[in-house]
């Protein structure tokens, strides 16, 4: 009867410590700077151009310009820089080509594998026509 009373009083003990240690690193969570997990989500505000796919600019009521872009991970929002967002960003399409029915087709090399789309000449973006041309003079080239 001694024996279970001491282990049960150690297990009462070290049930104690453990919430102890428990309420600290809460604490210390809250405490940490990151945001918490009831920040606002970010979207696209009304009357915001399109970029391209996944991609808008806004201003906002001071007149700084944003630039909201869709990843895998939800959306975020940076601020454009001064000289506009980067250069002219690069069509590095592995392959354009047009199909039956007047879609045009990309394939790109991604870091997950091949990604293929198609769309129609009205739905493309800026950098899908520049590849398109670059495709169409290069058609021309070997003619």
């Amino acid at each position: 009867m001694k024996h279970f009373l001491a282990v049960l009083l150690c297990l009462a003990a070290a049930s104690a410590a453990a919430a102890g240690q428990e309420a600290k690193k809460e604490a210390g969570r809250k405490d940490s700077g990151r945001p918490s997990a009831a920040a606002p989500a970010v979207t696209v505000p009304a009357g915001a151009e399109k970029l391209g796919e996944g991609k808008w600019r806004a201003r906002d009521a001071q007149g700084r310009a944003w630039i909201y872009r869709r990843t895998p991970f939800g959306m975020v929002r940076y601020e454009e820089k001064a000289g506009g967002e980067s250069p002219a960003p690069e069509t590095n399409y592995i392959r354009v080509r047009e199909a039956s029915g007047s879609r045009v087709v990309f394939e790109r090399q991604t870091p997950f594998g091949l990604r293929t789309w198609s769309r129609s000449p009205e739905e493309l973006d800026e950098d899908e026509r520049r590849a398109l041309e670059q495709w169409r003079a290069s058609q021309k080239k070997q003619d």
